[in-house]
């Protein structure tokens, strides 16, 4: 019996150690194909593996290499060991489940048709390292993450978003307008709610750090005293959120934040939001304050400055107080997105000194201003087409709007008023100037615009209308005006001079000269023209016989005043304005050496019918000229009347004959000294 027990131990001994060798060589590939075969051809998994590392005498462990699952998972490796499977009880637990090299692309994620035996899986550790995932554009990759107490499978439906506990870091997340890496976060998933107490990170060259709720059910990101620190913000085109997406903000803080996109740029913001919400396609509700070192919206900048901003989704209420182009600026706003309308409430600049480059456009088609105050200003103009400056300027607007490439007040006391210590426009000159005006519904009402211009003073006051045909009224004073100033402004072909007082009391509309009624009054001293010899002319005409009235080619009487300048001490051309003609009777040139008189009407449309007359020192005409039809093409006439004995004076005005006038009859002196000649 004793060596029979012994031969038994032998034997069993033998068995096992078959058995613990057999188990020890077992190969679990040489399994693999035809157990993934059955599972590809019975379910919807397409599960592929590269290699099986499995032992029997640890059956609650795998390590599986190449693992992929459809189009939508991959992984290099994937090791997973099991606490428990109750395959009749329909409970599998899941110890550890690591993924090593992972990829993950949510948006395809399919679910997986499983057998009632796995109708509950509880994983008690999940990590991830080096893992990449996809989603709506978004991508996070080198993912090293750990999650803890999560239950994906419960009663045979998947629960991806039931409770767990989350921590770990994320290499990089990217989307098309966001960058963060380096980040570190810690939280969990409650009630189908990705709550993470803290999430630290590397974003936009800065620091950011928040708490951070993610509610899929609401569609709302919620980011609780988030905290950004020397960010550089830079966008192509303004970020925009998925749809039906809303983005919130609790309690944020800035620290030297810089934003750069193609129409704002700010650098050196300080400042917190008190909220944020933010929806697609609208403005984001809102309320905070901040303070930056520059701001720059296209062609406005400011410097160090102070803001406050409440908005809501219809209207972005803004206050700013601070510097703004070498002096101060103190402004409340309100831009309507949806109607393009600007509402500046209040804008006051002091000292500020302006610049208007050539590129200067308005991009908001409805302005409306209820109170804007500049003093002391200076506005230089860098546009060739707009050569304008200004110094020590003020100006005051209150209840203007403009709109449809049209301004119309906002209420009765729409008025703008200013004044100026010097305003140029290329050449021309104005200085010690005001101006007063008022508008209603229908015209601008012109209070005052007087100031010192062309060396002399001018005022100006009336009204036009705002809608065709423009008709306004129009009185202008005009004393001791240079007429030099004017000539270098013009550039005209003729070089003139000397000084001009000018009255005109007009009433028409704008562009029908035929409208225009009133009066019209110049008187001008010491003017010189040049290329326009006056005295030659008239003493070769004299000279010459005209006893019979004879047509003259106006080109060649052209030419022959060009042969010298022209010398008017005096004249005096004025007359009542009717149905755009004005009346000239009772003007008069003095010239050095002869009085030309004036009589019949210059039509403003562009034609003249004139009777000149060469007057001698009895106030009666020896020459006398025609002068009708079109401005540019003239017709001339010349005539020398006889004159009786004593003559009847053609002219009895205030201009005097010239004292170096030829005495008694003017053709009978030319002649003679012809003949002395």
């Amino acid at each position: 019996m004793k060596k029979l027990a012994r031969y038994l131990l032998v034997f069993v001994l033998l068995l096992l150690l078959a058995g613990w060798l057999l188990l020890s060589v077992f190969d679990a590939n040489q399994l693999k194909k035809p157990v993934l075969g059955w599972l590809n051809e019975h379910t919807e998994l397409d599960l592929s593996i590269g290699s099986l590392e499995f032992n029997p005498l640890h059956p609650y462990t795998l390590l599986a290499e190449e693992v992929r699952l459809g189009d939508w998972f991959s992984a290099r490796q994937l090791y997973l060991q099991l606490a428990t499977l109750s395959p009749l009880a329909g409970q599998t637990r899941i110890a550890t489940l690591d993924v090593i090299d992972g990829k993950l692309q949510l948006d395809k994620v399919s679910e997986l048709d499983l057998p009632d035996n796995l109708a509950n899986i509880t994983i008690d550790e999940l990590n991830t390292k080096n893992l990449t995932l996809a989603w709506d554009g978004w991508e996070a990759q080198g993912a090293n993450l750990t999650l803890s107490r999560w239950q994906p499978r419960r009663q045979g439906e998947w629960q991806w978003w039931s409770d767990l506990t989350l921590s770990g870091q994320i290499r990089q997340l990217s989307h098309p307008w966001l960058e963060m890496s380096q980040i570190n976060l810690a939280g969990r998933i409650s009630q189908q709610q990705l709550m993470l107490d803290q999430v630290q990170s590397r974003l936009f060259d800065g620091l950011f750090d928040s708490a951070l709720t993610l509610d899929r059910s609401t569609r709302e990101l919620t980011l609780n005293e988030p905290q950004f620190n020397h960010n550089q913000l830079q966008f192509e085109q303004p970020p925009r959120l998925d749809k039906a997406w809303t983005l919130l903000l609790n309690r944020a803080r800035l620290k030297d934040v810089s934003i750069t996109s193609p129409t704002l740029t700010a650098n050196g913001i300080d400042g917190h939001l008190r909220y944020l919400e933010w929806q697609d396609g609208g403005l984001p509700e809102a309320r905070g304050e901040w303070q930056a070192r520059e701001a720059v919206l296209d062609w406005l900048r400011l410097d160090e400055h102070q803001g406050q901003l409440l908005s809501s989704r219809e209207q972005l209420g803004l206050t700013l107080r601070g510097k703004a182009y070498e002096g101060t600026v103190d402004t409340e706003l309100r831009w309507y997105p949806l109607q393009g309308r600007l509402d500046i409430d209040n804008l006051q600049l002091l000292g500020s000194k302006l610049i208007w480059q050539p590129d200067l456009n308005w991009p908001v088609p409805d302005l409306r201003i209820h109170k804007l105050n500049l003093s002391q200003t200076e506005l230089l103009s860098m546009d060739p087409r707009l050569p304008l400056s200004l110094l020590d300027g003020q100006l005051f607007i209150t209840d203007l709007a403009w709109s449809t490439a049209q301004w119309r007040p906002l209420s009765e006391q729409a008025r703008i008023e200013g004044n100026w210590s010097e305003l140029a426009f290329d050449s021309l000159i104005t200085r010690h100037g005001a101006v007063e005006a008022r508008l209603d519904d229908t015209r601008l009402l012109l209070d005052n615009l007087s100031g010192d211009f062309l060396d002399g003073e001018i005022r100006l006051d009336g009204s036009i209308g705002l809608y065709p045909p423009h008709r306004g009224q129009l009185r202008l004073e005009g004393q001791e005006l240079e007429l030099r100033r004017l000539s270098q402004w013009l550039q005209a072909e003729r070089d003139f001079s000397g000084r001009l007082d000018i009255s005109a009391d007009l009433t028409g509309a704008v562009r029908q000269p035929a409208s225009w009624e009133g009066s019209l009054a110049l008187d001008g001293r010491d003017i010189f023209i040049e290329k326009l010899g006056l005295d030659d002319w008239l003493k070769h005409r004299l000279g010459e016989d005209y006893g019979r009235p004879t047509r003259v080619d106006p080109i060649l009487a052209a030419l022959d005043l060009e042969q010298s300048d022209g010398f008017i001490y005096h004249t005096e051309l004025k007359g009542p304005v009717r149905q755009g003609r004005w009346q000239l009777d009772g003007s008069a040139l003095q010239s050095v050496r002869h009085l030309l008189a004036v009589r019949g009407a210059l039509n403003f449309a562009g034609s003249w019918q004139l009777e000149l007359g060469a007057i001698n020192d009895q106030g009666c005409r020896e020459l006398a000229i025609r002068l009708e039809d079109q401005w540019q093409t003239p017709r001339l006439r010349l005539f020398q009347p006889k004159l009786p004995t004593p003559c009847q004076p053609w002219y009895k005005g205030p201009v005097p004959y010239p004292a170096a006038g030829l005495p008694g009859g003017l053709v009978e002196s030319v002649r003679k000294l012809k003949r002395e000649d």
